[in-house]
């Protein structure tokens, strides 16, 4: 569902990746790792066509994509690290409009808008402008801005920072069975931990490279030898 063939991208003069190239299958819960300036949200923003890549391609199921593009993003649900919302409507009338954007029908937006209101806890909320917004609520509205119109492919970049416990092992169960019935997602964390417990597979981008990829079962048999998925991150990234 997800092919990225040597991507590369230069900000003169730093090379934020380096011919990167990895597929994500669908049912996939890929893990995408790496310190900070590895290069991943260079890669959401390139996926998403924000950026345009200096060489390389991209396919998301089966489309090659071409900078430029926007009709490839209504099967795409995207949640940035740092959520792009609007201060001065209210919640309802952001995920309405959200929802007009990706070409939900008429007959189905509100339905589908109370569902995730309702799922994240907003409800009481949302009459209420984005601008009074916690940070953790600012995400809840971000990600249910994503999951509109049923996209088969998520990229969460940071998704799960600022929820509250609550929600976020909610949120993650979803996220296991959005992939259990078909769905694909690539989802970057700072915190190993999650990405441990949630990820049928890893990524580990540093200095824009590809380091490593990883099954779960691999890190699982790190952990019967005595070492663990943190300790193999921290040796890769400082090697």
């Amino acid at each position: 569902m997800i092919s990225i063939k040597n991507l590369s991208k230069t900000f003169e003069p730093v090379q934020a990746l380096r011919e990167v190239s990895f597929a994500v299958a669908q049912g996939e819960l890929c893990g995408l790792l790496g310190p900070n300036g590895a290069g991943k949200s260079t890669l959401f923003k390139i996926l998403m066509g924000f950026l345009a890549p200096d060489s390389g391609d991209v396919q998301l199921a089966g489309r090659q994509i071409i900078f430029g593009e926007t009709a490839y993003k209504r099967a795409v649900g995207y949640a940035p690290e740092a959520p792009a919302l609007y201060d001065y409507l209210t919640g309802s009338e952001f995920l309405h409009f959200i929802a007009a954007a990706k070409g939900v029908a008429p007959e189905a937006r509100e339905p589908q808008i109370q569902h995730w209101l309702t799922f994240f806890d907003l409800t009481d909320k949302a009459v209420e402008l984005i601008k009074s917004y916690s940070q953790g609520m600012r995400r809840k509205i971000s990600l249910a801005a994503a999951l509109l119109g049923a996209p088969p492919i998520l990229l969460l970049d940071e998704a799960t920072n600022g929820l509250d416990p609550e929600s976020s092992f909610r949120f993650k169960q979803y996220l296991r069975e959005f992939c259990a019935t078909g769905g694909t997602v690539l989802f970057s964390s700072h915190l190993i931990e999650t990405v441990e417990h949630l990820c049928d597979r890893i990524v580990i981008l540093h200095q824009g490279r590809v380091r490593r990829e990883m099954p779960r079962a691999e890190w699982q048999d790190l952990r019967q030898r005595g070492s663990s998925l943190e300790q193999e991150f921290i040796t890769l990234v400082k090697t």
